[in-house]
């Protein structure tokens, strides 16, 4: 049927529509001249829980792309018989391709690159990894190539008229999230199954089916084919349109080959794929004249022989036809499965053999593979059998909670087998390896169960062996149990004590937090469960680590957490935080600000007193140096809770700052850091250590355990096990998956101190430059000196900059200390650490000149933007485009108007301009259309000086500062009194 409006179609294209799990997208047609992009999210019996359309028309009816999605879903179901369409994709052989090459890759669509290149009359694309090697080769060159561009490339920007098909994906997978995984997201993690739907194999594999798997004309003729590059022994797979030219090649990593023929075998067996031969190869090497043979191969295997089983071991070719556990052995044309030589053998081959019962387990491990593929012929009692190294669900069955220690049954699931922990403790206990059951032989020594050691060891002997196989863990103890079965735990039962158990196991406080009326701050819903989670800790006598990006607002976190804990527990011992020197005065400004009720003060400076700090205050706030000093009074002290701000500065347990800090004696202590693993994982092991004494284990089992195998093999699994294990103990939330909870841009304005070099030049200026122009200004018959006074003042902000600036050599600027400078470099060094790129505005050229220097010292590759840049463009467009290029430092004048700078998520405002419009016009450079991510600026104060009172004057002024007034222009000077010049040119009273 003709459509009336757009005569050039009839129905809507199948190829623009894209589905993912149980959505589906409709993109407009290039006829439409209001297009739009139509959205159905179905529910069970094709029953719609979502639906809404991006054009303009559908906010006040049904829109005609509705309509055409409608129509198009009704075709496809009755076509397909399927009320979700992702079905068919999810049981096809590309989802199970899918499944295997994303399996512990890294590679996502963004990290990829497409290269053209030229092969004989047609061109190919060749995709390629982000370690460079090649992954896919495209050859059809229709407009299923554009689509291929679409699906598995990086996100681009896009027109809201037209978008393109990755944001439509990337938007159905929001809208179809589960609440498991909105929960995981919002702590910084992903599912198994939305790492595998990010990745790039997933796109590709979804792009294949989409075209070779189901569209016409190639429905239901295309054929895989496999192939081994005889030069470099690469293994490919091709999927072959039905006159047998290939679409699309994908070169098989060797460790996946094993998987994906086996894979091919089961679901493709008349596909041209090899068989993995049933024969081991150490077999071949011992058949003989009277072996029965399913296969006549005996010619091959007899001229393989002759050179014998060590010289094959030898041949140039093993390590290029290697594939994993298998070999491909050219002269046979077949796969065999691999021994290498000199392993271990416990079993020999003979042709018959009787095992003792204890024998078995052993038997069938070494063997599984060769009983499996037929090399041995066992009892029909026995070959059902297997070794059981994994279970498959845990069962808690709680029966008393004690303060400290929990009572509980908990019993393991090998399919529709248990068994109880407290017999597998025994087992271990006895030195014995293996439990029988009906199902095979349950491995006490697997990975499985390798946390059971730390349990084990804190178990006394009789406390697993009543008849009700109850033992007795301690709360460390149950979530290390947690840790190794995080997906497919269950508490039984629905009394009370079940109910409070799940509760802890879900990191939820008993109560509910309370009403804190002593905060001013409205905290957003992420940094309520940040607040919640800090609760549970403490609640259970834990510590931990809130590990959140720069700019969520961990401080607030914590402030929030101290002033529910003083008006619920009605606490009596203070509360201790440890910080950087740079970042003392911050958190004294934002407790006084958002939390007067904590009482802040500040234990530091040459005059310090404890006794007198902690007289009437809450809250005890010192520096890391002060720590060291002061030690063997501040372990006299109790503490209720004890917070390390940039914990990572104790990441060496060897030093006197990470000794002094264990002598702290706190009921919880919690770190905080953006950065919990700077070079090593040990630094993390030293942070648990630091804030849960223990839970980790020795360090020479975590080194066993997880660092060798991490940082030297890359192993994965070991990966997502120390990531479950401490799961419950670090929360980790980034920019990008709570970006729904924050402001579009975050302000913070840090404070620091003068140096003592800056408080002598800030004095002498005052003293005599100032002294006249005070005088002056005394006198209300007196005209004001406005040059001489913005002279003045813009002589002060320099010396609050960097001394080296008063000096004119910025070339020795290190000689001199800056307590801004200071603070500058530690947010500098953590926005870097965290991934973000970073613009820097500052108004005089001599601290742009030192900036651009230390960057150079520390090999941060940057660019800068003066009045005297000439190539403005190429400089923008290398920032923008450049992910080496991390650092942008402009002045005002040049970098703060009419440029776009959306690569970076961070602005650091070095020093405040006059005019805040001004300040909010360069910032607007990076929060701007096209901008992704939260944008975190940063303006930093001097403490004392006046560059706190521009501060204040700005933000009380700022509704009538609305029009831009050039920095360097006196006449700025105009907008302020008499009395608030006096107050600028005051001698401050320093600490």
């Amino acid at each position: 049927m003709k459509n009336t409006q757009f005569p050039n179609r009839t129905a809507p294209d199948i190829q623009q529509i894209e589905f993912f799990r149980q959505g589906m997208a409709l993109l407009p047609d290039p006829y439409d001249k209001r297009p739009g992009v139509a959205f159905f999210v179905q529910g069970n019996d094709f029953e719609l829980t979502q639906r809404f359309c991006t054009c303009a028309l559908s906010r006040n009816r049904t829109c005609r792309h509705l309509k055409d999605l409608a129509q198009a879903c009704k075709a496809l179901q009755q076509e397909s018989g399927q009320t979700h369409f992702d079905d068919g994709f999810r049981s096809s052989i590309w989802y199970h391709l899918a499944t295997i090459l994303g399996e512990g890759c890294k590679e996502t669509p963004g990290t990829v690159i497409f290269q053209t290149r030229k092969k004989g009359d047609r061109s190919v694309v060749e995709v390629v990894g982000s370690n460079g090697a090649t992954l896919v080769h495209y050859f059809s060159d229709g407009a299923d190539r554009t689509r291929f561009f679409e699906r598995c490339g990086a996100s681009t920007p896009h027109n809201k008229a037209i978008p393109n098909r990755t944001w439509v994906l990337s938007r159905l997978a929001v809208m179809t999230q589960t609440d498991n995984e909105k929960s995981m997201n919002s702590r910084g993690f992903k599912t198994r199954k939305q790492a595998l739907e990010e990745g790039f194999w997933f796109r590709c594999a979804y792009h294949g089916y989409r075209e070779f798997g189901e569209a016409p004309p190639q429905k239901g003729h295309y054929t895989f084919e496999s192939a081994i590059e005889e030069t470099a022994g690469t293994f490919t797979v091709a999927c072959l349109a039905s006159e047998g030219a290939p679409l699309i090649r994908l070169v098989i990593p060797r460790n996946k080959v094993k998987s994906l023929l086996s894979i091919f075998n089961d679901l493709l067996p008349h596909q041209h794929v090899p068989a993995i031969h049933p024969i081991p190869l150490k077999s071949i090497f011992k058949i003989t004249q009277n072996t029965e043979l399913d296969l006549e191969i005996r010619p091959q295997i007899q001229w393989l022989q002759e050179n014998g089983e060590e010289a094959f071991y030898e041949s140039e070719d093993l390590e290029k036809f290697t594939y994993g556990p298998l070999v491909y052995i050219k002269e046979m044309g077949i796969m065999a499965q691999l021994e290498q030589p000199g392993q271990s053998r416990k079993f020999k081959a003979p042709i018959k053999m009787a095992l003792k019962k204890s024998q078995i387990p052993v038997f069938l491990e070494e063997y599984e593979e060769e009983i499996k593929d037929g090399a041995f012929r066992v009892d029909d009692a026995v070959e059902g059998l297997k070794i059981l190294k994994t279970f498959d669900r845990m069962e808690i069955r709680p029966e008393l909670l004690d303060r400290d220690w929990y009572y509980l049954s908990v019993r393991y699931g090998f399919g529709n087998q248990t068994i109880s922990l407290a017999e597998i403790l025994r087992t271990k206990a006895a030195g014995q390896r293996y439990i029988g059951s009906k199902s095979g032989w349950i491995d006490c020594a697997s990975e499985a169960f390798e946390g059971l050691a730390e349990i084990a060891e804190n178990l006394k002997p009789d406390n697993h062996k009543d008849a009700e196989e109850r033992i007795k863990l301690s709360r460390l103890d149950l979530f290390r149990l947690q840790a190794q079965c995080r997906e497919s735990l269950t508490v039984a039962g629905e009394n009370e004590t079940s109910n409070l158990l799940k509760k802890m196991l879900t990191l939820k406080p008993a109560a509910p937090l309370p009403e804190m009326a002593g905060l001013r701050s409205i905290l957003r819903h992420y940094q309520e469960l940040g607040v919640e989670w800090i609760h549970f800790l403490f609640q259970n006598g834990f510590g931990g680590l809130l590990c959140d990006d720069m700019g969520l607002g961990k401080t607030h976190e914590v402030m929030a957490f101290l002033v529910g804990l003083l008006e619920q527990e009605k606490t009596c011992d203070p509360f201790l935080v440890v910080c950087p020197t740079t970042v003392l005065s911050h958190w004294n400004n934002i407790i006084r600000r958002y939390a007067p009720v904590l009482n802040p003060v500040i234990y530091h400076g040459p005059q310090r007193d404890l006794g007198n700090a902690l007289n009437h205050h809450q809250v005890l706030l010192t520096s890391y140096g002060i720590l060291r000093q002061d030690i063997a009074a501040m372990e006299t002290l109790n503490f209720s809770v004890a917070v390390f701000d940039e914990i990572q500065n104790l990441k060496n347990p060897q030093t006197i700052g990470y000794q002094s800090a264990k002598k702290i004696n706190a009921r919880m202590k919690l770190g905080l850091t953006g950065t919990p693993i700077e070079n090593r994982i040990t630094e993390l092991k030293a942070l648990m250590d630091l804030t849960l004494p223990g839970y980790l284990g020795k360090d020479a089992d975590f080194e066993t355990r997880y660092v060798k195998p991490i940082e030297q093999n890359g192993d994965d699994a070991k990966r997502a096990q120390l990531s479950n294990a401490i799961l419950p103990f670090a929360l980790r939330r980034k920019k990008e998956s709570v970006l729904h909870d924050l402001p579009e841009k975050i302000e913070d304005t840090r404070t620091c101190a003068l140096s003592e070099d800056q408080v002598k030049l800030y004095r002498d200026a005052i003293s005599t430059r100032g002294k006249g122009l005070l005088e002056t200004l005394k006198h209300d018959g007196k005209a004001v000196p406005y040059i001489h006074i913005f002279a003045l003042l813009n002589l002060l902000k320099q010396i609050c900059d960097h001394p080296s600036l008063v000096e004119g050599k910025i070339e020795d600027y290190q000689r001199l200390e800056s307590g801004k400078w200071d603070l500058f470099q530690e947010l500098l060094e953590e926005s870097l650490e965290n991934g973000q790129k970073i613009v820097i505005y500052s108004q005089f050229l001599g601290m742009i000149g030192i900036m651009e220097k230390h960057l150079l010292e520390k090999g941060i590759d940057f660019v800068s933007l003066t009045g005297k840049t000439r190539n403005r463009g190429e400089i923008i467009q290398r920032f923008n485009q450049d992910p080496a290029c991390r650092v942008f430092v402009g002045s005002l004048k040049a970098g703060g108007v009419g440029i776009d700078l959306v690569a970076a998520s961070v602005v650091i405002h070095y020093d405040r301009w006059w005019n805040a419009a001004r300040e909010d016009q360069a910032t607007d450079r990076v929060h701007r259309i096209g901008q992704k991510r939260g944008v975190q600026v940063f303006k930093l104060v001097t403490e004392g000086t006046l560059e706190e009172k521009i501060a204040a004057i700005i933000l009380k002024k700022r509704n009538l500062m609305d029009t831009v007034v050039e920095e360097t222009d006196p006449e700025v000077m105009n907008r302020f009194t008499r009395k608030e010049l006096i107050d600028l040119l005051a001698i401050p009273h320093f600490a």
